[in-house]
């Protein structure tokens, strides 16, 4: 069932579409400055801005505006610290910039058009902007274009991140949102040398579209619009003062009404006052927890399961509730980000945001020749696994087995070359010890399993079945290297021990089994005891192999040690 998000995010999602439409249509008309200052006034002003210009275009933008910032401001006082991820924080302070930079704009542009009568046109704007006073106007309007329209285009991209049509189209929209900024500045500059161009050789140019003359009726106009551009600043400062100042007493308070211990597991243990989440523990705390989402109940990634506590628990909030519904959480699942213990509470993580590629970097020479194994694991039913599911959710299944698996590849030495969706594969035995890298390689498999078997456990109630993967295995002649450029480059290996390792794994789902390890690693490795299950596989391409087929763990035990 759909669930319709929360009233307030569907409220400040459509504001900021609001002014973002605002945002294009006035960068459009900016563009339309390559046609110089006469095309700017007629297609830009007169056509694309026009629906802008009227009572209701007035009312809709005012409204959008001073809505989003409310929310805005109403966020950052519910936020207990401002921990959080950076490209949450650039736009929380790009954000926070747009009203100081707007409100000489709108000073001039409209109150000077409403209130004092002035010219409503873009000839008396690019002469402001370009004869009156161009340092200061110009860097100030530059400004604001480039911070609103990165602000935008961040907000606009964290709605629609996992959304497939807005993926596959990524590219057309990353130009596009380059493509209109760069149109816009160069319209406004082509148009502002024109509108030089115009004041110096045209007469009445100036008079007609420059500041008033001292005996003119709009003479009052310039001081006056400076002071409402100054009042504005002055009562949007005053209300973020305030607003971080409530904050302050706000967390001051609870910090003297006493506070609640998250017990994660693994051991860590934190203290945070009352009113914080536990994504906001966790954050404040510098442990990892994802949250794609950015903390505002959408995604579901940062959702725990309650191991203690739970009674004293807060019930879910509408939002809360609308997405675990959603995922079909079941009992005992929270999310992180809008969970605020009272009591003492233990939390277990169930998406983990770890980095398992990290210090993959191997530096060997180009053409280096070894006796290796390759590891190929893969995930079997990821069409069931996408059933009813949102792609964020898959992802975070996903993750967890790979998670599990290269933990075990890597705390075995082994280094992996690529994962291709929910495949993975690793090689091991780099140093030339042939014998050492069979081993470790098996004793990779039969970790992972084990790890694979733990991450099934873990989310039975959420997937109802266990993972079920392959594995294959083989050891032969490879030829290491980097690949790629010097600052991207990755470990590869070439040869056929990879082919057959991934043809066994392939041939897992044929013979029922969960992992096949070929004759020429059970040689490599020295594995004694490993004559049940043998086989003669045909692998196409390369003939018949020998191995052994395996179907629980227990029969997996790994080699001897060293």
């Amino acid at each position: 069932m759909k669930v319709k998000p929360p009233f307030e995010r569907s409220v400040r999602l459509a504001a900021g579409l609001v002014m973002f439409a605002y945002a294009t249509c006035h960068f459009a008309s900016h563009a339309t400055g390559l046609f110089r200052l006469a095309g700017v006034q007629a297609i830009g002003h007169d056509v694309l801005l026009a629906p802008w210009r009227t009572s209701v275009g007035l009312v809709v933008l005012l409204s959008a505006f001073l809505i989003h910032v409310a929310l805005g401001l109403r966020g950052l006082y519910r936020r207990r610290h401002l921990r959080m991820p950076a490209i949450e924080a650039w736009q929380l302070g790009l954000g926070l910039t747009i009203p100081l930079l707007l409100a000489p704009h709108v000073a001039d542009a409209r109150l000077g058009v409403l209130l004092y009568g002035l010219e409503d046109s873009y000839f008396r704007v690019l002469y402001l902007f370009w004869v009156t006073d161009p340092v200061v106007n110009l860097t100030r309007q530059f400004a604001l274009l480039f911070i609103a329209w990165i602000h935008g285009c961040i907000g606009l991209h964290m709605w629609l991140r996992f959304r497939a049509w807005y993926l596959r189209r990524l590219r057309v929209f990353t130009l596009a949102a380059l493509l209109l900024p760069a149109l816009a500045v160069l319209g406004v500059v082509n148009a502002g040398w024109d509108t030089v161009l115009h004041a110096a050789v045209e007469p009445g140019f100036a008079a007609a579209h420059g500041p008033p003359e001292p005996d003119s009726p709009f003479a009052a106009a310039g001081p006056g619009i400076s002071l409402w551009a100054i009042r504005l600043q002055l009562t949007y400062l005053m209300v973020l003062c305030a607003v971080l100042a409530l904050h302050e007493m706000r967390n001051w308070r609870e910090r003297r009404a006493g506070g609640f211990r998250v017990e994660y597991r693994g051991g860590r243990s934190v203290r945070a006052p009352r009113g914080f989440s536990v994504l906001e523990v966790s954050r404040s705390a510098g442990i990892a927890h994802a949250s794609v989402c950015g903390g505002r109940g959408r995604c579901s990634t940062c959702r725990v399961r309650v191991w203690s506590g739970l009674e004293q628990a807060p019930p879910p909030t509408p939002a809360e509730l609308a997405t675990l519904r959603r995922v079909g959480a079941p009992d005992g699942v929270r999310l992180a980000c809008q969970l605020r213990p009272s009591a003492d509470i233990g939390v277990a993580t169930l998406a983990h945001p770890g980095r398992p590629l990290e210090g993959l970097g191997v530096a060997l020479e180009e053409g280096r020749e070894a006796v290796a194994t390759a590891l190929c694991v893969d995930l079997r039913d990821s069409t069931r696994l996408a059933a009813g599911r949102l792609p964020f959710d898959v992802i975070f299944i996903v993750n967890r087995f790979i998670q599990a698996t290269t933990a075990a590849i890597l705390a075995h030495d082994g280094h992996i070359t690529s994962i291709a969706g929910d495949g993975i594969m690793s090689v091991f035995g780099l140093d030339g010890d042939a014998k050492s890298g069979a081993r470790q390689a098996l004793r990779a498999a039969a970790d992972a399993w084990r790890a694979i078997d733990e991450v099934s456990s873990d989310l039975h109630a959420e997937i109802g079945s266990p993972l079920r993967f392959g594995m294959g295995l083989h050891t032969g002649a490879a030829i290491f290297g980097a690949v790629g450029p010097l600052d991207r480059s990755s470990l590869q290996f070439l040869g056929d021990t990879g082919n057959v390792a991934a043809r066994l794994e392939g041939l897992t789902k044929e013979r029922g089994c969960k992992a096949i390890v070929s004759a020429a690693t059970l040689e490599a490795a020295d594995w004694p005891g490993a004559e049940g299950h043998r086989a003669t596989l045909e692998i196409r391409g390369r003939g018949e192999v020998s191995a052994i087929l395996v179907w629980t763990v227990d029969e997996f035990p790994g080699p001897p040690s060293r």
